[in-house]
């Protein structure tokens, strides 16, 4: 949920608290019948009140469409820019996102049966700052899963050897079967 439906939220939840409250005290007799009866027939004539219900009727349909959006990462969000993998005593140590999407490209396409390879890298909470998912064209005649376990194998050891990072989860998903040559565009290293 973003910063904008959070802030709705808060100000429909204030809302509804509040007028549970008057309703509770009218229900209970601690506010008598012809103090709200009055109010209420003050409120009902007054132009502000339509204002009031219609902006409590899009906050409604907005916070309706955050239960009904479908969000299949919870608790990651795709990164650009830096990630922190070390503070300490020499300082801060940063790696772009594109040197980590590279190193991931690179290893996953050095395992027989992948022809190419698409990386995205995302931000987790938990021990391991980063998830790797990773988008394979593999070779006819080869096994999914075990080309699969593989590249993971590899994925993991060239993040241990480069970044010192151990067990990033990797997500790999085969995205096409083929037994045509990939050209692939030239990379210069």
């Amino acid at each position: 949920m973003g910063i904008i439906r959070r802030l709705i939220l808060l100000f429909y939840v204030l809302a509804v608290l509040a007028a549970t409250v008057i309703c509770a005290g009218v229900c209970l007799n601690f506010i008598p019948a012809d103090v709200w009866q009055k109010e209420l027939n003050f409120i009902i004539t007054r132009e502000e009140t339509l204002a009031v219900l219609a902006g409590l009727a899009a906050a409604s349909l907005i916070l309706l469409t955050g239960i009904f959006a479908r969000r299949s990462d919870k608790g990651m969000s795709l990164i650009s820019g830096d990630v922190h993998l070390e503070i300490g005593k020499p300082g801060e140590v940063k790696v772009t996102v594109p040197a980590i999407v590279g190193v991931v490209e690179r290893a996953a396409v050095t395992v027989s049966g992948v022809r190419a390879a698409e990386a995205s890298v995302y931000r987790q909470d938990g021990e391991t700052p980063i998830k790797v998912r990773l988008v394979i064209t593999l070779s006819q005649g080869f096994s999914a899963p075990k080309v699969s376990e593989s590249v993971v194998a590899t994925i993991n050891d060239a993040l241990r050897t480069a970044l010192e990072l151990e067990n990033v989860p990797v997500e790999v998903k085969v995205n096409e079967i083929t037994h045509a040559i990939v050209e692939r565009d030239k990379r210069v290293v």
